[in-house]
């Protein structure tokens, strides 16, 4: 065990102030280091619990109301009490759902009360002290217990920061002249009638000033208007927060200053950036790798602590349309520049939330998310370090359209992908509102705790995370899709692979039984598959057919999980002696309803089944002479675009025939 003496040491190597490390108790004659910093974990394998922390937990009344008309636990806009004493008395809450990592809003001192909006700064992004803990979230001692406790457990730490702005102290309400931004300024006081932030130099905010306007701290610059303006993003106030100047030098190294704090004082693991896209990419490498004596790089302060792979993503709020990729290779450009040099370690997966939501709650075709996934492979160099997500702050919940069989199968895409899952607090208590409180007195809360762990989605969501961790091979491999409907909801399949192991993953995003018919796993025929997770029950063991192929019917809603057995193969299944056959011409294109006909041998019925849809499938007689006709209906195929796909299926024997792919185009 190191002495007191040799602590001193180390710290001072690491630039830190010693006696904050330590917490005393009660008993002891000398004070316990508390364990801040650790080294950094494989961010793969992390499940990640987002906390907004004055909607969270209240550990300590006394610091709820600060006497400036911005506590309320009746009003949304305002400070409910939530805390970081809170958060370290729920550690046992959030591990026992599996997360390893706890994400927090940014603790920093805010605005807490905003004349002109109307609206509290309780959720942390208004900042007016960077490297100051606010007095409703607790202590710099309390952040501190929070660390090490986190620490203790064996997990991490994510403090969420801004760089591209602070408080709303300043507006231009009306007509703005760049070359003139002293004429229309409007400053604005918050409720203790402070006009600025006290931290310098952003308190340099005042335009009418010539030394502070010449400071350049800011953006003298109104509200963005114009989101596809480019220079409005980097440089205007986004929702009339204060737009800093992350050109300058000097708020370069302000900003560097306050950041490293954080890390050397607390021991955070890892940093999530707010608005990443209103700031340019450029602007991280010198956040993340300055080479500054006095004010290196986040890489550098951390790596001083021993975290030689500290985590930092950003956050860039757009999302792509079903089977385009723009918005995803802007999102890019911000974690390597064009000439393929890192900037961030990540960024936030929002275009495969986007896409998620609209294929598990919103009824599209899981052919959009089987695009999604490929994409997503595609254009990001490092998607094993994207959090993934359904819920956040800044979106309605999952739950607000989409239902709990939606939700669950949202949830084990995210366990199964690429990507660090994020839960964000609440979902595993069923929420529908984004900001609710989970502590008896916090807003939304129902007057009640809500830290039910026998709840079913949180027990749901233990599972989950259990079958992730037991398996690298959903946290580091690689995932080809294998089937996906393209028409309607119904199947989605993909195959993961890592260092030899691979596990299937397959889906009924319908809400009845859906044909899963000749998927072509890309295994050896024979191959044993192990079932080890279903979202109702677990799926029963498979053998891989002759051609590499599986048929099943798959349960509505179903989400099931198979491993390939370390056994390796078995024998493979004899071929079925009876025959099935589509054999009339394939149709690329049709106008209207359509026969086809085929050849049956040792059965004397069919379904005719469309895109998967076992409940309007067209049951067929089969001839003496073993041929069957039958007529498509295709009334309700509306869209040109959309490639269907038929097949012929006998249940009892569990054949099917090969499919065909046809488009409907009508005429008129």
């Amino acid at each position: 065990m190191k002495t007191t003496a040799s602590l001193r040491a180390l710290s001072a190597a690491l630039g830190l102030t010693l006696l904050p490390l330590f917490g005393a108790i009660a008993g002891d004659s000398e004070p316990v280091p508390l364990n801040l910093h650790v080294a950094s974990p494989d961010w793969r394998d992390q499940i990640i619990y987002f906390v907004m922390i004055d909607r969270f937990d209240d550990g300590n009344e006394a610091n709820n109301d600060q006497g400036a008309n911005e506590f309320d636990q009746t009003q949304g806009s305002k400070f409910s009490g939530g805390d970081l004493s809170g958060v370290t008395r729920r550690l046992d809450y959030i591990r026992g759902l599996g997360a390893t990592t706890v994400w927090i809003t940014p603790p920093v001192a805010n605005q807490w009360w905003n004349t002109r909006a109307g609206y509290g700064g309780y959720h942390g992004y208004w900042a007016e002290d960077f490297k100051r803990v606010d007095a409703h979230f607790g202590s710099l001692q309390d952040y501190r217990r929070l660390s090490a406790a986190l620490h203790d457990a064996g997990m991490y730490l994510i403090q969420d920061i801004v760089v591209n702005h602070t408080a709303d102290y300043f507006s231009y309400p009306g007509r703005w002249d760049a070359a003139a931004p002293v004429q229309g300024i409007q400053r604005v006081p918050d409720s203790t009638g402070r006009l600025a932030p006290t931290q310098a130099p952003f308190n340099f905010n005042d335009a009418t000033d010539p030394d502070q306007r010449q400071a350049g701290i800011y953006h003298w610059t109104p509200a963005i208007t114009d989101y596809q303006n480019q220079r409005q993003l980097l440089d205007f106030q986004l929702a009339d927060l204060d737009d800093l100047n992350t050109e300058n030098p000097v708020v370069r190294r302000a900003l560097r200053e306050s950041y490293g704090h954080w890390i050397r004082e607390v021991g955070v693991d890892g940093f999530r950036v707010d608005t990443a896209f209103y700031v340019a990419p450029e602007y991280f490498s010198d956040f993340l790798h300055a080479d500054d004596p006095r004010f290196p790089g986040m890489a550098q302060v951390a790596a001083a602590t021993g975290r030689l792979d500290f985590h930092v993503f950003g956050e860039g709020f757009a999302t792509d349309r079903p089977y385009e990729e723009s918005q995803s290779r802007r999102i890019e450009r911000y974690a390597h520049g064009a000439d393929g040099e890192p900037l961030l370690p990540a960024m936030i997966n929002f275009p495969l939330q986007g896409t998620a939501l609209d294929v598990f709650a919103k009824g599209r075709p899981p052919a959009e998310l089987a695009a999604r996934i490929d994409s997503m492979m595609k254009v990001h160099a490092t998607p094993h370090l994207m959090p993934t997500f359904l819920d956040n702050h800044d979106v309605d919940r999952f739950l607000a359209g989409g239902t709990v069989a939606g939700l669950q199968q949202g949830l084990l895409l995210l366990m199964t992908l690429p990507g660090i899952p994020t839960i964000y607090y609440g979902t595993e208590q069923g929420y529908t509102s984004p900001r609710a409180a989970m502590f008896a007195k916090g807003i939304g809360s129902g007057g009640r705790d809500r830290f039910d762990t026998d709840a079913p989605l949180y027990r749901y969501i233990q599972r989950t995370t259990a079958l992730r961790s037991a398996h690298r091979v959903f946290s580091r491999g690689i995932p080809p899709t294998l089937h996906a409907n393209g028409a309607t909801p119904g199947a989605l399949a993909y195959r993961m692979d890592h260092e030899g192991a691979s596990a299937l993953v397959v889906f009924n995003t319908a809400d009845a039984p859906t044909l899963l018919d000749n998927l072509a796993t890309g295994l050896a025929p024979g191959t044993l598959l192990r079932g080890i997770f279903g979202i109702e029950s677990t799926p029963i063991d498979a053998v891989v057919g002759a051609n590499g192929r599986l048929s099943m019917i798959l349960p509505a809603r179903s989400g099931l999980v198979w491993k390939v057995s370390a056994q390796g193969r078995t024998s493979v299944p004899a071929a079925p002696s009876p025959k099935l056959a589509l054999t009339g011409p394939e149709r690329s294109q049709v106008q209207g309803d359509f026969d086809v006909e085929g050849l049956a041998e040792g059965i004397d019925r069919l379904l005719l089944v469309v895109d998967g849809d076992l409940a309007s499938a067209e049951p067929v007689l089969v001839e003496s002479d073993g041929r069957w006709r039958a007529r498509v209906d295709t009334r309700n195929m509306v869209d040109p675009s959309v490639v269907h796909r038929i097949v012929a299926w006998n249940a009892e024997a569990e054949i099917a025939s090969t499919a065909q792919r046809f488009t409907v185009a009508r005429l008129g």
